[in-house]
C-alpha cells in the first residue's frame, strides 16, 4: 500500500513539473526576453502654416502574433522637422510590419497666429513599416513616423488634414 501511495505522489509531482515546463515554455515563446522600441514623430516641413499639433491616444505595432500596444498615453505633439520621441516600450521579439496610431484631434496654427481645428479622413492610421521592425531580445530599435501634412482648405473655411505617412525602422536613433 505504501508503494502505491509513493508511486501516486511521484506521478503527481512529475505531472506538475511537466505542466510547469509547458506553461513556462509557452510564456517564454510569447513573452520571452523583450527588445525595446523607441517611436519618433517628424514632419518633413511645410510653409503654408506655422504649427500642427496632433493629439495621439494610442500607438500599436503588428506582427504575426497580432497587435501589441506600444503606448496608450494621450499626448499632444507638435510636428517638427526635428524627430521627437513620443513613446518607448518593450516588445516581444519578432518582425513587426505595420504601425497603427490613433489621432484624437488636430490643431493648426496658421501664419497669422490663428489656431484652427482640422478634421481627418480617419482618426486611425495603419502604416506599413519600411523594411519591417525587427525586435531582438535585449536589442533596441528605432521607429520614425514621418507625417507629411497635406492640408486642404474647404470652400466653407474648414481645414482637412490628409497626411502622407511613412514609417521607417532603424538600428540608430533618427537625427
Amino acid at each position: 500500500m505504501k508503494k502505491a501511495i509513493n508511486k501516486g505522489i511521484i506521478l503527481g509531482i512529475i505531472i506538475v513539473i511537466i505542466i510547469i515546463g509547458i506553461t513556462g515554455g509557452l510564456y517564454y515563446y510569447y513573452y520571452g526576453p523583450s527588445g525595446k522600441v523607441y517611436v519618433y514623430l517628424t514632419d518633413p516641413g511645410n510653409t503654408s502654416f506655422v504649427n500642427i499639433y496632433l493629439t495621439i491616444t494610442s500607438i500599436q505595432a503588428h506582427s504575426t502574433k497580432g497587435w501589441v500596444t506600444i503606448s496608450n498615453k494621450t499626448e499632444t505633439v507638435l510636428l517638427s522637422s526635428t524627430p521627437q520621441l513620443i513613446a518607448s516600450s518593450n516588445l516581444p521579439p519578432g518582425n513587426y510590419t505595420e504601425v497603427r496610431f490613433v489621432v484624437q484631434s488636430v490643431t493648426i496654427t496658421l501664419a497669422n497666429s490663428l489656431n484652427v481645428s482640422a478634421t481627418l479622413p480617419s482618426n486611425v492610421f495603419k502604416v506599413p513599416i519600411t523594411n519591417g521592425l525587427n525586435i531582438k531580445p535585449g536589442g533596441h530599435e528605432y521607429l520614425t513616423i514621418s507625417v507629411g501634412p497635406h492640408l486642404t482648405l474647404t470652400g466653407n473655411g474648414n481645414y482637412i488634414l490628409r497626411p502622407i505617412i511613412i514609417a521607417i525602422s532603424s538600428n540608430n536613433p533618427p537625427s
